[in-house]
């Protein structure tokens, strides 16, 4: 007798907008953007993995760098995986995200405290 499977852990299917874009040749390498966002980030930040092996990443970032909201959604579509089909970032590169991640949203914008959390 065949048992159903349960669908508790399976993965939902990739949606067409999660869905990555084939690479072009101006993935493969660092813009003018990318290139003065990481020249302005102080030693302690600056990623040296990350635009090496994803420059196609850190060009996002870089023209993102100045629109907040949605900095952080990219930061989290980058660090949680939803499409289940990722094999996810070497940890070096991990660790970079997060510590940009971090800098972008403590020092570069940081997030207003609520009325309602100060005690």
């Amino acid at each position: 007798m065949n048992k159903p499977k349960s669908r508790l852990f399976e993965t939902p299917h990739a949606t067409p907008e999660h869905q990555r874009q084939p690479l072009t040749a101006d993935d493969l390498k660092l813009c003018a953007e990318a290139k003065a966002l990481l020249e302005s980030l102080s030693p302690r930040i600056r990623p040296h993995q990350l635009p090496q092996r994803f420059p196609r990443i850190m060009n996002q970032i870089a023209l993102l760098w100045h629109r907040p909201v949605q900095l952080d959604r990219y930061f989290e579509e980058l660090l949680i995986n939803r499409r289940g089909d990722r094999q996810g970032f070497p940890f070096a590169v991990a660790l970079e995200l997060n510590t940009l991640k971090d800098y972008h949203q403590s020092e570069v914008y940081p997030k207003k405290d609520c009325v309602w959390q100060k005690g």
